[in-house]
């Protein structure tokens, strides 16, 4: 079984220490990032320093900033997830034991930076695969941390035997977003809508796209900021739409967890939802 840095270490060339230290948060940081054989090498700056040496004012300059980051979020989101594989996990369980994932099925992990999700699935499916069938879309930007993603999810599907495993990787550009060929039966979205120009537009484009009875697992992490904040990469276009995100949410999916005072209660937590048969 493949540790968490397996991938990582040999995408980048690196040891299981040079990861974790590369990977691990901390105000003020400067690490020097490798390259790969799909991105050059970054060193010297902080996060805030790649966001602030260009302009970012479109959506194509917001996207940018993925790219310009180099392996910085897919050593960073490597180290996070590590600790989050029995999460990951649990709710593959309830996936499967609601019936709501099987052979056959269609999930997305959209967002999905180095895809912690299905690597965690796919890893610790057990037994013979080889006839284990099953569509998976992954979905982000064009950057650093989705090539990874590609890299390594190759490597489980060939390591392991997934051979009727269908992995399709789609980039979001500033005027497309993703045309699925078939209805999704669960999706992920973590961490992700505070940074996008628009949540409206991506549930629009989310809700569309996934069958009734379908499950969304996402959250909306919500920072308190002063009014006169500049944007950064979480987007003030996107703190702007939280409300009405919330409301299509509201009108297309039922609020399975938590409860709706917990929700209320805590506007970070992870909820999940099941489409309705609202069209």
């Amino acid at each position: 079984m493949f540790e968490w840095h397996t991938h990582l270490c040999d995408y980048y060339n690196v040891t299981p220490k040079e990861a974790l230290e590369l990977g691990t948060r901390s105000d003020g940081r400067k690490p020097s990032l490798p390259g790969s054989p799909t991105c050059k090498p970054v060193s010297g700056k902080t996060f805030e320093d790649i966001w602030d040496e260009k302009e970012r004012k479109t959506t194509q300059q917001v996207f940018d900033f993925y790219k310009d980051q180099g392996a910085w979020s897919a050593f960073r989101q490597c180290v996070r997830h590590s600790t989050m594989e029995k999460l990951h996990i649990a709710y593959f369980k309830f996936l499967l034991e609601n019936n709501i994932i099987k052979n056959g099925s269609h999930i997305c992990e959209y967002g999905a930076g180095v895809a912690p999700f299905v690597t965690s699935f796919l890893k610790y499916i057990q037994g013979d695969v080889s006839n284990f069938e099953m569509k998976i879309t992954i979905v982000d930007v064009d950057c650093e941390h989705l090539n990874f993603a590609k890299y390594r999810l190759n490597c489980i599907k060939k390591e392991k035997g997934f051979h009727k495993v269908d992995l399709d990787f789609q980039i979001v550009k500033p005027d497309r977003l993703p045309v699925f060929d078939k209805k999704i039966d669960a999706l992920f979205c973590f961490e992700v809508l505070e940074h996008v120009p628009s949540p409206v537009d991506v549930i629009e484009n989310i809700r569309k796209s996934m069958n009734p009875g379908a499950i969304y697992i996402e959250n909306f992490i919500k920072h308190e900021v002063d009014e006169d904040e500049d944007d950064g990469p979480d987007l003030i276009s996107a703190r702007n739409e939280r409300d009405k995100y919330y409301e299509v949410v509201h009108e297309y999916y039922n609020l399975m967890h938590p409860t709706p005072e917990e929700s209320k209660s805590n506007p970070s937590v992870t909820r999940i939802w099941q489409r309705n048969s609202l069209t």
